[in-house]
């Protein structure tokens, strides 16, 4: 029986520009992109402030930090028909966020003054609890928090990785690709999993 939702944050909740400027680099330069992807997972990690990561990863793709904060701001835009779902979700289910990034204030400080306490159970940031999605401990922690077991619990991520971690301790998963497609997958899932008491 399903009794949890997880949701990540970025490319889930809000739009994820950090996902898109990788995929461009990517394309034109692999080895740079690893490099940048070791510099997201230090600042996701706590090890590396916002500005340290962010100065970096400018000066790699030749742009400045103003120039890198601002395409970041601009691309996360919040997803107000899921937040409207998750709302509702609330009533039946235990609903948590989880997300790679530095700690909670940096999630807290993209939403409305108590936004996330309103709309989820837990949040997890991976640098507050120093594990990353796709480790096992950091979706068995969301699962524990959340008061059920993993296999009571259905992921949802953009990030077909982190999908895979999920169900790597039991979980079901959804991978994000639109929100019309997530919610139509959920309430398959939900439809096929059942509901909490």
């Amino acid at each position: 029986m399903i009794k949890a939702i997880i949701f990540d944050c970025f490319g889930v909740v809000l739009g994820n520009p950090y996902k898109l400027v990788l995929q461009d680099i990517m394309t034109k330069n692999p080895v740079l992109a690893e490099e940048v992807r070791g510099v997201q997972h230090a600042a996701d990690m706590g090890i590396l402030s916002r500005d340290e990561a962010a100065s970096y990863m400018s000066d790699k793709i030749g742009i400045t930090k103003d120039e890198f904060f601002t395409i970041q701001n601009k691309g996360e835009v919040r997803n107000q028909e899921l937040i409207e779902r998750i709302h509702e979700l609330r009533a039946d289910f235990k609903v948590a966020m989880v997300s790679n990034i530095s700690g909670r204030d940096r999630l807290d400080i993209r939403f409305e003054p108590g936004q996330l306490d309103s709309l989820f159970d837990t949040v997890i940031a991976s640098g507050d609890v120093g594990h990353t999605k796709p480790e096992p401990e950091i979706y068995q922690l969301a699962a524990e928090q959340l008061g059920v077991l993993p296999n009571e619990c259905i992921m949802l991520d953009d990030i077909a990785e982190f999908c895979e971690g999920a169900r790597a301790v039991g979980m079901q998963a959804i991978q994000f690709i639109s929100t019309t497609q997530a919610l139509e997958d959920l309430a398959a899932h939900i439809d096929r999993g059942g509901k909490t008491d």
